[in-house]
């Protein structure tokens, strides 16, 4: 057996072992705010627990796994902290929960995929803390997503993040096209939107490469809020385009060398 080939076994042996400690971070993230789920519910604040999750996940992904993340404009979050808002950013990978967990709001729900609803210990966890899950490609199922959100704006005045790609992009720099949705809401309730730009995750993290780095640093841009309360229907496709490219823009930025020389 040559060197080449010893390597890469034990560098396929590195991604798996990194990719157990990264379920095991979130199952026990995932405990946590499944333990605090009932009381938080009891005095009405089943959000909370994402957040408590949230600050379990930060913490063992920098301790155990090794990554963490640079987050540049936490001020404009302070927009969530007073009232609702609806929280667009681009679609990656895995590595996703790990950014969110390091920005996500006291008091805010996330939109996932349906299959996520039906895992143990998360799905639990996600669903008793008042997540809201969707099926792709089901008119039914968006429709009750955009009911369920529009009620966690206007009645329940939590926040609610969404991914307006619609999937994983893969970590490329070029965005897929944004839904609609998101917008749509926003001009429903004319609350802000707080847009946010991830740099490109594939060096950090590939399936299809058996890469997962550890001593790695995510970073990450909280774009300034967008106003919405003269948000008009015919106005919705222009706002898509523009935040789609500011995020793009803002993505690329964070993903080159010099940015990172500057960190």
């Amino acid at each position: 057996m040559g060197m080449a080939t010893l390597y890469s076994l034990f560098a396929t042996l590195l991604f798996y072992f990194q990719l157990l400690l990264f379920v095991f971070c979130v199952l026990v993230a995932s405990a946590a705010g499944l333990a605090a789920s009932p009381l938080l519910a009891l005095v009405r604040r089943r959000p909370a627990a994402n957040w408590i999750a949230a600050q379990v996940l930060r913490v063992l992904a920098e301790q155990v796994l090794g990554v963490a993340v640079d987050v540049d404009g936490t001020e404009h979050l302070a927009h969530a902290r007073v009232q609702p808002c609806i929280i667009v950013a681009n679609h990656q990978s895995l590595l996703d929960v790990v950014w969110l967990a390091c920005v996500l709001p006291h008091r805010t729900v996330v939109v996932a995929n349906m299959f996520i609803a039906h895992l143990p210990v998360l799905g639990w966890f996600m669903r008793l803390a008042g997540n809201l899950f969707v099926r792709q490609g089901d008119k039914l199922s968006i429709k009750a997503l955009f009911d369920g959100a529009l009620r966690s704006l206007e009645h329940e005045r939590v926040s609610v993040v969404l991914f307006p790609e619609g999937r994983r992009n893969g970590g490329s720099e070029s965005l897929l096209e944004f839904k609609k949705g998101a917008f749509y809401l926003a001009y429903c309730t004319h609350v802000p939107i707080i847009p946010i730009a991830v740099q490109s995750t594939r060096a950090l993290y590939s399936w299809s490469d058996r890469r997962f780095c550890r001593n790695a640093v995510i970073r990450m841009r909280v774009l300034p809020p967008i106003a919405t309360q003269s948000l008009a229907e015919e106005d919705i496709p222009a706002l898509i385009s523009s935040t789609r490219n500011d995020i793009q823009k803002a993505c690329i930025a964070l993903s080159s060398p010099a940015h990172a020389h500057q960190q």
